[in-house]
């Protein structure tokens, strides 16, 4: 695959697994991942505000995993699935 990460503090490292599930085949760089991301993101956002959202629906699982396909699903296979590698982002053990 032809996708070049270089990460900064703070981004998430990515396992060949999780890269190969990338469906935008013309992304090169971690710049343009990070626009595809956006755009899909933003189209999340405008799903959102089209919506009512009750207390009881938000808070389970099956909403979280749904808005993590949403806001990423355009650009990623393995949306709205858990991890299936250790992350430890931000913060040194």
């Amino acid at each position: 695959m032809g996708l070049d990460l270089e990460y900064i503090e703070g981004q998430t490292p990515l396992e060949q697994e999780e890269m190969d599930g990338l469906l935008i085949s013309t992304s090169a760089t971690r710049g343009e991942l990070d626009e595809f991301e956006q755009h899909n993101i933003e189209k999340a956002i405008m799903w959102s505000l089209n919506r009512s959202f009750k207390a009881d629906i938000i808070f389970n699982e099956r909403f979280i995993r749904k808005l993590h396909t949403q806001m990423y699903g355009d650009v990623w296979s393995w949306t709205g699935e858990f991890r299936k590698t250790n992350k430890n982002i931000g913060m040194d053990w």
